[in-house]
């Protein structure tokens, strides 16, 4: 059966309007499952097209609210405010062809007072980061009366960040509802709270590792002076570049390090004014930076499909961090390179990183 076929002509115009022709693995998967109204648990990878395989279907159901005030039927939470921003503009681009529909963002960095103000008319889809959703709930300012829909995107990272109790408390003020949730790993936390929170969940794992075999060349380079690895890596390399570093300090240390030998560069992290991270990040999206300097948090809402080059200069602290970073390039069909950059001391790495990923990473070596 072809499931694009079977979707709404709406639905089908605002696809292709959005360069959509066909769906990928993810979505062939689960969207009828999710369209049969089952609680789902889907494991897939970064960059395998999982914000589609949720939003159609949630578009697909969405009746027009006839009254001035729209109570929201569906609320999607995400572990940071640029993969809010990201989602919902997924959202508004299948809406596009349809009149009538709300979707807003609830997530920090925003004054609460001004947040209430602008949400004072509600939404059809909510697309929220926990701590904030549940401080509108605490407040009354979000009435989740109707909504009968329950996203968790990137579930696994939101744990990772300390927002079980926070998800938890929210699902346990939802009225009856499917759940839908998504993780990049599959670990017994993500096991435990799927548990909790899923009714007899169908279950899904999709293509990870074959993606990454397939699309991604994965390259190691060992040295003791990992910054000159990362400009040499640069120089040999003339794509756009996200490099990973895994403190605050660390990014602001590299980017320093690459702009005095020239090479432009900006580093984006929690610690910075969210209107600058926002300019960095469009900066580099349109292809005017060439080297965005990121942690794990502030990267979360990078899609750039045409991205081909990603740069680990810390391993991460957990294995499986190394997923999601590698997970930036390759996306929606393309190729792309992702290179780990090693301490001499590190080089036990190397087994763990071909395991975790099921594939043989190549080593990169430099005059």
């Amino acid at each position: 059966m072809n499931i694009f076929e079977t979707l709404s002509q709406k639905t089908q115009e605002s696809l292709h309007e959005n360069k959509v022709s066909s769906l990928s693995e993810v979505q062939k998967t689960c969207i009828p499952a999710i369209m049969e109204g089952n609680d789902a648990l889907i494991q897939a990878p970064t960059g395998a097209g999982k914000t589609y395989a949720y939003m159609i279907p949630l578009i697909e159901r969405l009746s027009l609210q006839q009254s001035r005030k729209h109570f929201p039927v569906a609320l999607i939470l995400c572990p940071t405010r640029e993969l809010c921003l990201q989602t919902a503009s997924c959202a508004r681009n299948l809406l596009s062809n349809r009149e009538g529909f709300r979707t807003a963002v609830l997530c920090g960095g925003t004054d609460i007072q001004r947040q209430i103000k602008a949400f004072s008319s509600g939404a059809d889809i909510v697309v929220a980061t926990p701590s904030r959703l549940l401080d509108h709930l605490r407040r009354h300012t979000f009435k989740p009366r109707d909504c009968t829909f329950f996203v968790l995107d990137e579930a696994d990272v939101m744990l990772k960040m300390g927002f079980r109790e926070d998800v938890e408390k929210i699902a346990d003020a939802l009225p009856l509802h499917q759940t839908v949730l998504f993780s990049a790993t599959y670990g017994e936390d993500i096991q435990d709270i799927a548990t909790k929170l899923l009714n007899e969940p169908r279950q899904f794992k999709v293509g990870e590792d074959n993606q990454l075999r397939q699309r991604t060349n994965v390259l190691v380079a060992t040295g003791n002076d990992k910054l000159v690895l990362l400009a040499k890596t640069l120089s040999r390399y003339k794509h756009s570049a996200l490099v990973f570093a895994n403190t605050r300090a660390g990014c602001d240390h590299a980017a320093a390090f690459l702009q005095k030998r020239g090479i432009r560069a900006i580093a984006i992290h929690s610690d910075m004014d969210y209107a600058e991270r926002k300019q960095a990040m469009a900066r580099f999206k349109a292809g005017n930076l060439p080297v965005l300097v990121a942690t794990d948090v502030a990267s979360r809402g990078i899609d750039i499909r045409t991205l081909k080059l990603v740069i680990c200069l810390d391993y991460p602290d957990n294995d499986e961090d190394l997923i999601h970073r590698i997970g930036r390039t390759s996306r929606a069909g393309t190729s792309g390179t992702a290179v780990i950059l090693l301490k001499n001391s590190q080089k036990d790495k190397i087994a763990t990183i071909n395991k975790l990923l099921n594939c043989t990473c190549k080593p990169l070596f430099f005059k």
